[in-house]
C-alpha cells in the first residue's frame, strides 16, 4: 500500500505566501525616502511599530510612506491610526529622522506624535563608543 503526498500545489502555496508577506511588509513604503539616520552609542532593537514617521534629507515629513504637508494633519492622522490607546504596544510609532534635519522641523513632529498618543521609537545607526575603534 503506497501513500502518496500531493505536492503539486506546494509551489502555488509558497508563491502566495511570498506575495502575502511582501504586501504586509513596510519595506516598499519607505524605499523612495532618502535619509541619513543619526548615530548613537546605545541603540536597542526596534519593536514592531504600527506607524512610521520619517523626516528625509529635504525636511519633508512622511507618514507610512505618504507625504504629509503639515504637522496638524500628521497629528490628526496618527490619532486616527491609533485605535487602542490603552495598549502600549499598539501605540508604537517608529520615528526616523535625517541626521541633518533642523530642530525646528523635528521638534513639532515629535510633539505631534506624543500629543496624538503615540509612543516614539527612534531609529538610528550604532556608533562606536569611546573605547571602540571604527
Amino acid at each position: 500500500m503506497d501513500i502518496s503526498v500531493p505536492t503539486t500545489s506546494m509551489g502555488d502555496i509558497a508563491f502566495l505566501l511570498i506575495i502575502f508577506f511582501m504586501v504586509c511588509s513596510n519595506f516598499a513604503k519607505e524605499s523612495k525616502i532618502k535619509l541619513k539616520p543619526t548615530d548613537a552609542v546605545d541603540i536597542k532593537a526596534v519593536e514592531n511599530a504600527k506607524i512610521s514617521v520619517v523626516i528625509d534629507e529635504a525636511s519633508a515629513i512622511y507618514l507610512d510612506g505618504q507625504l504629509i504637508n503639515d504637522v496638524p494633519t500628521l497629528k490628526l492622522l496618527i490619532e486616527n491610526a491609533l485605535p487602542d490607546k490603552a495598549n502600549s504596544k499598539a501605540r508604537m510609532v517608529m520615528f526616523k529622522c535625517d541626521r541633518f534635519a533642523s530642530k525646528r522641523v523635528f521638534e513639532p513632529v515629535l510633539d505631534a506624535i506624543a500629543s496624538a498618543g503615540g509612543i516614539i521609537v527612534a531609529v538610528g545607526e550604532k556608533r562606536a563608543s569611546e573605547g571602540e575603534s571604527k
